[in-house]
């Protein structure tokens, strides 16, 4: 019979956790826009205007619905991407007795989504430029 391995439970909660913690913000993001329509349906089944200025910042408040994507923004994202591939390459570098295994290849992917962000971005401000 097997016992239960508590070296388990480590993993399991690391792959949990960020599930979890997901799972909790949406759910109170969908609350509080579920509260902020049930505002709005009160007010205009009464009959009352509401103020432009509420308005506006019910269309300010979701800063993801109207990030406006930029150049400047694509080069942000790549610099941020190459910074976190160089980062486990060297903690795969330094972890393995100064020899190159696994973990730099897996390094390859946000690498190279940072390069092609980076070249999006350049190419951008160009054409912005020339326009």
């Amino acid at each position: 019979m097997y016992g239960f391995e508590a070296g388990l439970l480590i993993p399991i909660i690391a792959i949990l956790m960020p599930v979890f913690i997901i799972g909790i913000i949406m759910y109170f993001r969908a609350k509080d826009r579920a509260e902020t329509q049930k505002t709005i349906r009160l007010a205009i089944e009464k009959g009352q205007a509401l103020p432009p200025e509420y308005l506006d910042s019910l269309q300010k408040a979701g800063p993801a619905l109207n990030k406006i994507k930029t150049p400047v923004n694509d080069i942000r994202s790549g610099l941020i991407l190459i910074a976190v591939a160089l980062g486990l390459v060297v903690m795969d570098y330094v972890g393995n007795d100064y020899t190159f295994e696994t973990l730099s290849g897996i390094a390859a992917i946000p690498g190279f989504i940072g390069l092609a962000l980076l070249i999006m971005g350049i190419i951008g401000l160009n054409s912005q430029k020339k326009s």
